[in-house]
């Protein structure tokens, strides 16, 4: 059976998500430097800038659960830690490759993963379906959508929560 290895990212909020072995490309060793970009939704309404180029720092896990992101510096004046994951993706129009930044809780952990885990994406938060290619069933994690780094930095975001009765 074919396998791959994956990032597990541990998201804030107790989501996780999986990126390709060659996405993840850096992380930032200490809380970096934020810069407050105006009329940005809450989610991403931070920039960072990194070998020198001004990248967005997005919550992936405030986006996904529709709720407020890093929204000002007191997060990080109470104390609060977090690390910056720089990522790659191809731009979908230009073939260029661009880089963003995810918010993380945890250093990503590596994970082989095999046909056999594909899964559906968890229930409940509507969020993922635009941002996610695929999903894969973690021993220990449960059900791990695998993104799309390309929508995950150019798709309009989507409501966040399931409608009662929807699948």
């Amino acid at each position: 059976m074919p396998e791959t290895t994956a990032w597990v990212l541990s998201l804030p909020g107790r989501l996780h998500a999986a990126v390709g072995p060659f996405e993840l490309v850096h992380i930032l060793p200490t809380t970096p430097t934020l810069f407050e970009v105006p009329g940005t939704p809450a989610y991403c309404r931070h920039a960072l800038v990194w070998q020198d180029q001004i990248l967005p720092l997005m919550d992936l896990g405030a986006r996904v659960r529709g709720t407020p992101g890093l929204a000002d510096d007191t997060v990080t004046l109470i104390g609060l830690r977090w690390l910056a994951g720089i990522v790659a993706y191809r731009d979908p129009d230009s073939g260029e490759v661009r880089h963003g930044g995810l918010q993380l809780a945890r250093v990503p952990e590596r994970s082989v993963v095999t046909d056999a885990q594909a899964c559906r994406l968890p229930r409940g938060l509507r969020g993922w379906r635009p941002l996610a290619i695929s999903c894969f069933e973690h021993p220990h994690l449960g059900a791990v959508p695998i993104l799309d780094l390309a929508r995950v930095f150019s798709a309009p975001p989507q409501g966040a929560y399931e409608e009662k009765g929807a699948a």
